[in-house]
């Protein structure tokens, strides 16, 4: 794993954590995918920065009282692009903090001073994920 995709991971993985909207949005790039079992959008970053606040109010309504990488594995694509396939683990106030594991493979640019993120696609259904946990109605 290169030192500059290690660096965006750990900045990611402290802000995921401590629900910081604004650093995480600073770690994509102006247009990205986001994708997942129910589908995928285009999205700027602007418009990421909303959903991302959204979710963060999301996350705290059910609880979350931590994430963090438990392993991540980057592929070289090209010199430009790299895959990361990284398994997060994220404990909720209501599942005991039972530690919950999901996979996120992520695209990265590091065409710029600093690697971006271009897409993520998400492996599991996170809504279906969360009502199984009891952590929706």
């Amino acid at each position: 794993m290169t030192d500059a995709i290690k660096k965006l991971f750990e900045e990611y993985e402290k802000a995921f954590n401590a629900l910081e909207v604004e650093k995480q949005v600073a770690l994509f790039a102006e247009h990205f995918i986001s994708a997942g079992p129910l589908g995928s959008i285009a999205l700027g970053r602007d418009e990421f920065a909303r959903m991302a606040g959204k979710a963060a109010q999301f996350y705290r309504s059910v609880g979350q009282t931590s994430v963090k990488i438990l392993r991540m594995d980057e592929t070289a694509i090209s010199g430009e692009y790299s895959m990361v396939k990284v398994r997060w683990g994220a404990t909720f106030a209501k599942t005991g903090n039972k530690l919950i594991e999901f996979d996120v493979t992520y695209f990265i640019q590091k065409t710029g001073p600093e690697p971006k993120i271009i897409m993520f696609i998400a492996h599991q259904d996170e809504e279906r994920a969360m009502k199984e946990l009891g952590l929706l109605g």
